[in-house]
């Protein structure tokens, strides 16, 4: 590609290509491989927008084929309850999450995310109490301390890669709960292998293994780097035999009914799965959170106000909360427009009724929640960035709401990446406000979580509390 334009071979391949459809057209299975394909090598492949726009045309239900399945795609709160919380043990996990050959499973084993039935029942009873508020509530300090050691990195006008620092900072808050240690290199490490894996996950569920990527290639040593380093933290806490408060402690000491431990493989399924969800969400949710404000002055005014107002240039607590409920709002709205858990899969394991629709057994449902919290039926100015919303009392159906999923499968770790995310938002936007460069075009990249396309590039603009605060009011009134 030369001079920014396209070379002459695009409208030349085009044109064959439409010649070759119009004499044999492909079928629906073809069709979707084919506008995958041509969708990643332009790079341009966003589901969330095609998705929306079938609602349009189809309603609140519709069926397509996707490589060789039928797949309903759903957005009503009535059929999220029931297929989440109603009718939750007629729906498991769908194969592109459970398939131990080329599902999540092949990475992560059969965590919580991955496993189904007794054996998921059985593990989420025995990972609970590693959540319980006290639990979470000791992992405060460990969250502003990281941010604080972010912050301490950003220097006035520079630019930098926000999703890649959240994620950066999000990993090491999780892997220091867990294992109670920085083991930066590590880190790393498990950072590079968890992308790859979702870009992995992302391309099979729409093009052939077989075809060649730089995921394919580095995908051998996901697995690998998992076991090396989780195995050998398990052997070493085996040995030290200590308590340290951490969720790996937890793990080690969790028995069933029986009394039976975890066995190292299921200990080292679980903290994978954990790893994942604990640090990809909230990086996310924060990423989305810096891009908002940077849209929308007067919302950020109004959340720098109540910080420099609570806070006075300190480091939030847990106590500080409930003085800070605006703060909790902006979370709210940025987890309403770009939600943790946007998609959800499910399959039903017996032929079922979804309201007008007969579920035949084993096809796939999938739930775009990131539809439902746009839908102007529940919501007022649906695509509009409005953290007040959450301070007024609407009537709404309860699942018009679910950035965690709902029901029994809720998000174990929920409440964990809340208070995290409203920390990291704390302690980072009293001290900061975040920039985009003019002309930047932000899109989403749909992977496991809904993140934003090519990292998002911002300039660091430092804020003086009580003096900015005064030049943003004066910003918003112009």
């Amino acid at each position: 590609m030369r001079n920014g334009k396209r070379p002459i071979l695009f409208p030349f391949l085009i044109s064959r290509f439409s010649f070759i459809f119009m004499h044999y057209p492909p079928s629906a299975q073809q069709r979707n491989i084919i506008f995958a394909l041509g969708s990643l090598l332009l790079g341009s492949y966003d589901i969330t927008e095609r998705v929306r726009q079938s609602f349009n045309v189809h309603g609140d239900v519709y069926r397509i084929q996707f490589k060789g399945h039928d797949v309903y795609v759903i957005r009503h709160p009535d059929h999220i309850q029931q297929v989440l919380v109603t009718d939750a043990a007629l729906y498991h996990k769908d194969p592109d999450y459970s398939d131990p050959k080329k599902g999540l499973a092949k990475y992560l084993g059969y965590g919580l995310l991955t496993s189904d039935g007794e054996f998921w029942q059985k593990q989420r009873k025995l990972i609970q109490p590693s959540f319980h508020h006290k639990r979470i509530e000791g992992y405060a300090d460990i969250m502003t301390a990281f941010a604080e050691q972010q912050g301490a990195t950003w220097q006035e006008g520079t630019t930098i890669g926000v999703s890649d620092a959240m994620m950066n900072l999000t990993l090491a808050i999780v892997v220091k709960a867990l294992f109670d240690t920085e083991m930066a290199t590590e880190a790393a490490l498990i950072g590079h292998a968890l992308e790859v894996m979702q870009s992995r996950f992302i391309q099979t569920s729409i093009v052939p293994e077989w075809i060649p990527t730089p995921a394919a290639f580095q995908e051998p040593k996901v697995v690998t780097t998992f076991d090396e380093i989780v195995y050998r933290l398990i052997r070493e806490r085996r040995a030290e035999g200590t308590d340290r408060g951490d969720l790996l402690s937890m793990l080690l000491a969790a028995r069933d009914d029986a009394g039976n431990p975890m066995s190292d493989k299921q200990i080292r399924d679980e903290a994978i799965t954990l790893i994942l969800a604990g640090h990809e969400t909230t990086a996310n949710v924060m990423a989305w959170a810096w891009y908002l404000l940077s849209q929308n002055p007067a919302v950020e005014a109004k959340l720098h106000d109540e910080l420099d107002t609570v806070l006075a240039g300190r480091t939030p607590t847990y106590a500080d909360f409930r003085a800070l409920p605006y703060t909790d709002m902006v979370v709210k709205e940025v987890m309403r427009l770009y939600p943790p858990a946007y998609f959800i899969g499910r399959m039903a394991i017996q032929d079922t009724q979804l309201g007008d629709f007969t579920v035949p057994k084993g096809t796939q449902i999938g739930l775009a929640t990131f539809a439902t919290h746009r839908d102007e039926r529940w919501w007022e100015q649906p695509d509009a960035f409005i953290p007040e919303r959450w301070a007024e009392e609407r009537e709404r159906p309860k699942y018009a709401y679910l950035p965690f999923g709902a029901g029994p499968r809720v998000c174990i770790g929920n409440s964990f990446a809340m208070i995290e995310a409203r920390l990291l938002l704390a302690t980072l936007a009293q001290r900061f406000r975040l920039r985009m460069p003019l002309g930047t075009k932000v899109r989403t990249d749909p992977l496991i979580t809904l993140r934003p396309k090519g990292g998002m590039k911002m300039v660091v603009e430092r804020r003086q509390n009580a003096e900015s605060r005064e030049q943003e009011r004066q910003a918003v009134r112009v």
